[in-house]
C-alpha cells in the first residue's frame, strides 16, 4: 500500500498541476476558448481510450511494465509541452498524457482492491481516495498563482512529477502479482451479465455522473479565465476542490445508510443553484468574489458527493457479478463528462458567454433532478434490496464493494 500511495501521489500531482495550466498555455499561444476547451477534451478522450486497453496491456506487459508505461506517458510529455505554445503541440502532448492517466486510474483502483486486507477494502479505498484528493486540493488551485509568479513553461515542466513514481512500480507490480493470479483475475473479470443489460440498469446514475462531471470539468478548465485576478482563481479552485473532497468522503458514508434518490436530488438541485450563482457572477468582467465562491461551494458539494453516490448506486443496480463492467462504465462516464464539459463551455464562451454556458448547465441539472425524482427505482441487480437501496444490499456484497469512486 505504501508503494501504491506514493506512486499515486506523484502521478496525480503532475496531473492536477497541468489540468488548468495546459488550457491557459494554449490561450497564451493564441488559441480561443474553444481551443482551450479542446485541450481538456483531448486529455479525457485519450484517458477513456486507454482505460479500454488496460486489460490488454496488463496481459502482454505485466503489472510492473504497465505501471511504468503509465507514469512515463503522464510525466515525460510535460517538459515537451513547455517548449512551445502552439495548439497542435499542446494537443499532442496532452493526448499522450491522457493515455498515461487512463492506465494509472484503472491500475490504481484495481491494485487497491487487490492489496486491501480481508474486510478492510472500504478503508483501503478511502485512503486511496484521500491521497488522490490532496494534489487536486493543493496544486490545482495553486497552479494559476504559480504561473503568475514564475514563467509558465517552468511550471509546465514540473508536470514531469509522475516520473518520480518509477521506483515504486516494481514493488507494487510484484505485490499485486502475488495477491492475484493473472489467470484467476481474467476469469473473474469475464463473468457476469451481458454488458448491454448492465448498462441499462445503471443508465440513470451514469447520466447523473456525466452531467455533474461536465460542470466540474468546465470549472477546473476555465476558472483562471473567468475568475479575474490570480488570487481569486486560487481561492475559487481551492474552495471548489476542498468542498468536493469533503463531500466525496461524507456522501460515500451516507450512501451506505440512506436511499440514494433523495441524496441525488438534493445534490443535483444544490449543484444547479451553484451553477446559477456562477452564471450570475461571471456576467461581468470583474465577478463579485462572494457570489462566485458561494456558487462554487454549492457546485463542489454536488460534484464530489454525486461521484460517490452514483458509484455506489451503479454497483447496487448492476449486482455483485458485474463489478468490472460497472467500474469501467463509471470511469468512462467520469472522464467523458470532464472532457465534454470543457469542450462545450469553451464553445458556449466563443458563441455567447461563459455566463450563458453555466446557465444552460444549471437548467440541465434541475431537469435531471426532476427525472431522478419521478423515475422508478430502476432494474435491480442480484444482491440488491427490494427498493434498490444500498442499505438493503446483500451484506456479503457490502464487504467487497468499494465505497468510494475509483478516481
Amino acid at each position: 500500500m505504501v508503494h501504491l500511495l506514493l506512486l499515486v501521489f506523484f502521478c496525480f500531482s503532475g496531473f492536477a498541476l497541468l489540468l488548468p495550466l495546459s488550457p491557459q498555455w494554449a490561450v497564451h499561444g493564441g488559441a480561443d476558448e474553444f481551443g482551450a476547451g479542446l485541450v481538456t477534451a483531448t486529455l479525457m478522450a485519450t484517458t477513456v481510450l486507454a482505460q479500454l486497453l488496460v486489460r490488454t496491456a496488463l496481459r502482454r506487459l505485466g503489472w510492473t511494465r504497465t505501471l511504468a508505461l503509465g507514469a512515463l506517458l503522464l510525466g515525460l510529455p510535460a517538459p515537451v509541452q513547455a517548449l512551445g505554445d502552439s495548439l497542435w503541440v499542446i494537443l499532442l502532448t496532452t493526448a499522450l498524457r491522457g493515455f498515461g492517466f487512463g492506465i494509472l486510474t484503472v491500475c490504481g483502483s484495481s491494485a487497491t482492491a487487490a492489496l486491501a486486507p480481508p474486510g478492510r477494502r472500504g478503508a483501503a479505498t478511502g485512503l486511496y481516495g484521500l491521497v488522490l484528493s490532496v494534489p487536486q486540493m493543493v496544486l490545482t488551485p495553486a497552479a494559476p498563482a504559480l504561473a503568475a509568479a514564475l514563467p509558465l513553461p517552468v511550471v509546465l515542466a514540473c508536470g514531469a512529477l509522475p516520473v518520480l513514481a518509477l521506483p515504486f512500480t516494481r514493488g507494487l507490480g510484484r505485490a499485486v502479482d502475488a495477491c492475484t493470479g493473472a489467470p484467476a483475475a481474467e476469469r473473474a473479470a469475464t463473468g457476469g451479465d451481458p454488458t448491454a443489460g448492465v448498462l441499462r440498469r445503471i443508465l440513470l446514475p451514469l447520466v447523473t455522473l456525466l452531467l455533474v462531471t461536465s460542470a466540474g470539468g468546465a470549472v477546473l478548465t476555465f476558472t483562471p479565465q473567468f475568475a479575474g485576478r490570480p488570487a481569486s482563481a486560487v481561492t475559487a479552485l481551492f474552495l471548489f476542490t476542498a468542498t468536493a473532497a469533503v463531500a466525496r468522503w461524507g456522501c460515500g458514508v451516507l450512501a451506505d445508510r440512506f436511499a440514494p434518490r433523495p441524496l441525488v436530488c438534493t445534490l443535483l438541485v444544490g449543484g444547479g443553484a451553484g451553477l446559477a450563482l456562477v452564471a450570475v457572477a461571471v456576467r461581468s468582467g470583474h465577478p463579485p468574489l462572494a457570489v462566485l465562491l458561494a456558487g462554487l461551494v454549492l457546485l463542489g458539494a454536488g460534484y464530489g458527493g454525486l461521484q460517490s453516490i452514483t458509484f455506489v448506486q451503479a454497483f447496487d443496480r448492476a449486482g455483485p457479478g458485474n463489478r468490472h463492467t460497472t467500474s469501467v462504465a463509471w470511469n468512462i462516464g467520469y472522464d467523458s463528462g470532464t472532457g465534454l464539459g470543457s469542450l462545450l463551455l469553451g464553445l458556449a464562451a466563443q458563441v455567447a458567454t461563459f455566463s450563458a454556458g453555466f446557465a444552460v448547465l444549471s437548467a440541465a441539472m434541475v431537469l435531471v433532478a426532476a427525472v431522478v425524482l419521478t423515475a422508478g427505482n430502476g432494474p435491480r441487480g442480484k444482491g440488491t434490496g427490494p427498493a434498490g437501496d444500498p442499505a438493503d444490499a446483500d451484506p456479503a456484497d457490502r464487504g467487497t464493494r468499494p465505497s468510494l469512486s475509483d478516481h
